[in-house]
């Protein structure tokens, strides 16, 4: 089971397949989204603004998470983040479908995703 929370509520999937629909979907709004499986963690958030993306990965409750990575952006994008604006640096903006990408292989594995680089937070 895949869980997808939004600030509207939980949203649960049985496949990937379903979880991009939703996530395309939704990808029309300036949103954030929480994917995680059967546990809390690992799970990845994902912030969306029209064609750009952010995402962090959060290992465990302790503090170990990584932010997306993409040293050849220089589009500074405002997402909505817990309610509020965040503005990240560039390099951590990445393409919407890198981000599909991400959330595919994420849900496969709950491991971090090798698609995209990272940056150690």
């Amino acid at each position: 089971m895949i869980t997808v929370s939004t600030d509207e509520g939980d949203h649960s999937f049985k496949s990937v397949d379903d979880v991009l629909k939703f996530v395309q979907s939704s990808a029309k709004d300036n949103i954030e989204l929480w994917i995680s499986g059967k546990q809390s963690y690992p799970c990845i958030t994902i912030c969306i603004c029209g064609e750009y993306a952010a995402i962090n990965y959060f290992q465990n409750d302790t503090g170990d998470m990584w932010l997306s990575y993409n040293e050849e952006n220089q589009e500074e994008v405002t997402f909505m983040a817990d309610g509020e604006e965040w503005k990240p640096d560039a390099n951590a903006v990445i393409s919407l479908n890198s981000a599909f990408s991400c959330i595919r292989e994420f849900c496969a594995t709950y491991g971090r995703p090798a698609c995209i680089q990272w940056q150690e937070l």
